[in-house]
């Protein structure tokens, strides 16, 4: 009597933790589709914490001072080291996309991509995730006749943009020598 009693309360238990379990189901289900809704999405746009996580281990893995952002996200630095804050967004245009740093002294506006040559690149479409980096330096894979060579360590002079693509690399976007630079950092 005492072992069906015990037998039975467990099953109560694995009936109710089964409860529980279909009500953040359809909690979750109904988040979902409330996003569909209100963003009049046929998918949401919604981005896991073990995502996010997997980016920020990445970077701080490279880097000894980085902050992750959204590509959605406005970066605030001085770039170009002249005593102001400039601003970097990451835009889709049609069928390409760029970075454009809206410079704080001079108000000019530095476009980055867009179809345009910038290093060998000429959009950043492949972007994942972006971020920030304060290190005083950093190192360049070095490509020639699109065989690797080897990699050199380059000095920072200024906060720099780092952009990524999950499980591939990227490279970072830095000002020297009186001009933005792309330092390629992937195989």
């Amino acid at each position: 009597m005492i072992f069906g009693l015990l037998t039975s309360c467990g099953d109560h238990k694995k009936e109710k933790n089964r409860n529980k379990d279909l009500t953040q189901k359809e909690n979750f289900k109904k988040t979902i589709v409330s996003i569909k809704q209100r963003n009049n999405q046929s998918e949401p746009e919604v981005e896991s914490k073990n995502h996010v996580n997997y980016q920020e281990q990445e970077l701080k893995y490279e880097f000894k001072s980085a902050k992750l952002f959204h590509l959605t996200d406005t970066i605030i630095a001085d770039f170009n080291g002249d005593g102001a804050l400039d601003k970097a967004i990451f835009k889709r245009e049609h069928e390409t996309s760029g970075i454009i740093i809206m410079e704080g002294k001079t108000d000019d506006e530095v476009k980055i991509g867009f179809g345009e040559k910038f290093a060998h690149l000429t959009e950043f479409n492949w972007v994942d995730y972006w971020g920030l980096v304060k290190d005083s330096s950093t190192y360049e894979v070095l490509i020639e006749d699109a065989i690797i060579i080897g990699d050199t360590i380059i000095r920072l002079d200024n906060p720099s943009i780092v952009v990524r693509k999950e499980e591939v690399g990227g490279g970072i976007i830095t000002y020297k020598e009186g001009t933005y630079k792309w330092l390629h950092q992937s195989d």
